[in-house]
Order: C-alpha cells, then sequence, then structure tokens
C-alpha cells in the first residue's frame, strides 16, 4: 500500500494468465508448472534428489547446486531474468552427440564385432533411424521424464492445453538432460563426462536408459508405417 499525500491507494499485482494493462504478482512467474517457487528451492529437495536421479555421486561427478539449478532452468522462465541453461545444453547436444557415435560405432552384433580378435567398428550403424533417435529431442524428454525430473525444471508452457511438442516440453525437457551434460563436460572434465554417458545414458541393462527409449521409438514408428500400409490396401 502506498500513499499520496493524505489519499492512500494500494497496489494490485494480478496472478494468473496475462492482461494488458495490469501489473503481474513477481510471485506467479517465479512457479515452475509444478507450482514449485524459484525464490524457495530446497536443496535437500531438489539439488540433491537430482543428484541421486541422475547418479552423479557414482561417477564423482561435482556439480554445485547453482549450477544444478541453472540446468533447470530456461530461457523461457521469468522473462529469462534467471541463469537459463541455453549454452550448457548447446554444449551438451554436441558431446551427446559424438558420445553415441561412439557408442554406435563399437556396438554392433556380436559376429560382427570381432575380425580375428579385433574390435570391428561398425561404421554403417552411423546414420541409421535408430542412431539419430539416440539424440533426438523425443528420446531425451522421455528419459527426463521417465526419470522424474520434470517437476524440477523451471520454464513457462506457451499453451498449457497442447501437447508436449507445441507447449514447449519436448524441446525443454531434452535442452535440461544435454544441459547437464555440458555442465559435467565444463566443470569436470571430458572423461568423467563420457563415463557418465556411457553408464548413465546408454545402459543397455537400464530400461530407461537412451538407448532402450531410442529403440522403442524406432519399433513404434515402424509399427506406425506398417499400419498405415496395411489400412491403404483394405
Amino acid at each position: 500500500m502506498g500513499s499520496v499525500g493524505k489519499l492512500a491507494y494500494i497496489i494490485y499485482l494480478h496472478k494468473g494468465p496475462r492482461i494488458n494493462g495490469l501489473r503481474r504478482d513477481p510471485e506467479s512467474y517465479l512457479r515452475n508448472p509444478s507450482g514449485v517457487l524459484f525464490t524457495e528451492v530446497n536443496a535437500k529437495e531438489c539439488q540433491d534428489k537430482v543428484r541421486s536421479i541422475l547418479q552423479l555421486p557414482k561417477y564423482g561427478i561435482n556439480l554445485s547446486n547453482e549450477l544444478i539449478l541453472q540446468c533447470l532452468t530456461h530461457k523461457s522462465f521469468a522473462h529469462g531474468s534467471k541463469p537459463y541453461n541455453e549454452k550448457l545444453n548447446l554444449l551438451g547436444a554436441q558431446f551427446l552427440k559424438l558420445q553415441t557415435c561412439i557408442h554406435s560405432l563399437k556396438n554392433g552384433s556380436p559376429a560382427e564385432s570381432c575380425e580375428n580378435g579385433q574390435l570391428s567398428l561398425q561404421f554403417s550403424n552411423l546414420g541409421t533411424k535408430f542412431a539419430k533417435e539416440l539424440t533426438s529431442k523425443n528420446t531425451a524428454c522421455t528419459f527426463v521424464k521417465l526419470h522424474n525430473l520434470g517437476p524440477f525444471i523451471f520454464w513457462k508452457m506457451r499453451d498449457p492445453i497442447k501437447d508436449g511438442h507445441i507447449n514447449g516440453e519436448t524441446t525443454i525437457f531434452a535442452s535440461v538432460l544435454n544441459a547437464f551434460i555440458g555442465a559435467i563436460l565444463s566443470t569436470n572434465g571430458s572423461e568423467k563426462a563420457a563415463k557418465f554417458i556411457q553408464g548413465s545414458l546408454l545402459d543397455k541393462e537400464d530400461l530407461h536408459s537412451l538407448v532402450n527409449i531410442a529403440n522403442e521409438n524406432v519399433a513404434s514408428a515402424k509399427a506406425k508405417i506398417s499400419d498405415k500400409e496395411n489400412k491403404a490396401f483394405l
């Protein structure tokens, strides 16, 4: 409340959807879609859980609370006024592509992988639908969702009633995973970043790994194409 002379006035701060001419309550745009207030983030409830989910201690990876929060924050949040993950995302995306290429080269069928007891690189694996799907936004987004990282992400939906491709969720969730890779690479070095990717993201034994998610996405796409072809003959 303020006053001008003897007149008192009240400053109204609007919450909810934007309305032209009304000043918004800062708290309304400092909450993520899950309702978490950016200024009240608790390290034990957020950063420590993220460290555990991503198994960072397993690889001796140290990320500060501030850097983890930056990885979780997209440029769309709070009008870009908080440290966001754009550059870390770009860095991480390129390193992930490199590591998935190495993974594809080294992972053929057992009979093809060794010749005369020596490792045979599978160049035919590069550029396949599966290889591309390993680094796709859909695959990374699904990984983030399956590991329950969504509630920790700070971003602004384009349209809450639309699906992930339209409201921005797919792109933004994928950027978070890439940002963590970029953060690990820039602060802990390429060796630990590579071990993190190979161990936590590309482990075939993990049902929620990028490898298995990509396999499911490729199989689903093939099934849809087959279904359309069958319907075309009816």
